[in-house]
C-alpha cells in the first residue's frame, strides 16, 4: 500500500464546500468528489511500501472492532513519527482513499450524510488535539500508541479497556491534556487494577479520575513523576470515589 496526501488546498475546497459535496459520500469511493474537484485528490509521499491491510467491518454494532482496527492500524503504521501522525493530510488521505468504506461504516456516514459528521470523521472538523481522536483513522492510532505496552504479558490490555466505550475515549485521550504514553500507562494500569479489585469503574469515574489528573498536573510536572506515582494517586482517587459512590447509593 502505498501512503497519499490530500493537500491542504483540496482540504480547504471540500470543506468550503461540504454543503453541496456531501452527496458524493454516499458513493462507493471517493471518485466523485474528485471529478466534483476538477483534478487529482491525492498526492504521492515517500511512504510507498507500507504492508497492505484491511479494517474489520463485520460487526453489527461497529464500536466492537474498535479494539481490532486499532491493533491493525498502529502496528502497521507505526513508524509515523507524532508530527507525520497530527498531520490532517494524512489521514484525509486514508479515509478518502483505502478506507472510504470503513469511515462510511464506523460512523453510519450513509445515514447521517451531513457535512458535520463527514467533516469530523473523514478530516479534521476540529483543533488538532481533539480531531485525533474524531477522525476515524487517526483514532485508531493515536489509541494504539497511547495504549500499547510492550511491557505487559498482554500488550494490548490497555487498548481493550478504553476500547470498551466510545466515553473511555473521550474522557481519557480528549480530557487528559498529555499526549505522553509514559503518563496515559500508569492511569489505565490503576483503572484495570482498580477494577479487578472489585472497586467501582464506570464511565462517570473514569471522567473524575482524567479530572484529577489534570488537576495533579496543575500541582505537579506529570512528566517529571514516575509511572509508579502516577499509578499510585490513580488507584488512591479510585477507591475513594468508589466508596463515594456505594455510599451513595445505600443513602
Amino acid at each position: 500500500m502505498k501512503l497519499n496526501l490530500v493537500t491542504f488546498e483540496n482540504l480547504s475546497k471540500i470543506k468550503t464546500n461540504l454543503d453541496d459535496l456531501a452527496e458524493c459520500f454516499r458513493s462507493d469511493s471517493s471518485q466523485k468528489l474528485e471529478e466534483k474537484l476538477g483534478g487529482r485528490l491525492f498526492t504521492s509521499t515517500r511512504f510507498d511500501h507500507v504492508n497492505n491491510f484491511e479494517l474489520d467491518t463485520s460487526a453489527e454494532k461497529p464500536f466492537l472492532t474498535d479494539a481490532e482496527n486499532v491493533r491493525k492500524v498502529f502496528w502497521n503504521l507505526r513508524f509515523l513519527t507524532v508530527t507525520q501522525a497530527s498531520d490532517e493530510r494524512l489521514w484525509a488521505a486514508l479515509c478518502l482513499g483505502p478506507f472510504w468504506h470503513y469511515v462510511k461504516y464506523r460512523w453510519n456516514i450513509d445515514n447521517n450524510c451531513v457535512p458535520s459528521n463527514i467533516k469530523q470523521h473523514f478530516m479534521f472538523g476540529y483543533g488538532t488535539r481533539r480531531s485525533l481522536t474524531r477522525n476515524a483513522l487517526s483514532r485508531l492510532w493515536w489509541i494504539g500508541r497511547l495504549t500499547y505496552d510492550e511491557e505487559r504479558s498482554d500488550k494490548w490490555e490497555l487498548t481493550n479497556f478504553v476500547c470498551e466505550s466510545s466515553d473511555y475515549v473521550m474522557h481519557i485521550l480528549e480530557r487528559i491534556t498529555s499526549n505522553n504514553p509514559a503518563i496515559i500507562r500508569p492511569f489505565l494500569s490503576a483503572v484495570i487494577e482498580a477494577r479487578k479489585k472489585g472497586f467501582l469503574i464506570n464511565t462517570n469515574i473514569v471522567g473524575e479520575l482524567s479530572k484529577y489528573l489534570n488537576l495533579l498536573g496543575g500541582t505537579y510536572i506529570l512528566d517529571c513523576l514516575t509511572e509508579k506515582k502516577i499509578h499510585d494517586k490513580i488507584f488512591d482517587k479510585a477507591r475513594e470515589l468508589s466508596e463515594k459512590a456505594k455510599e451513595d447509593e445505600n443513602t
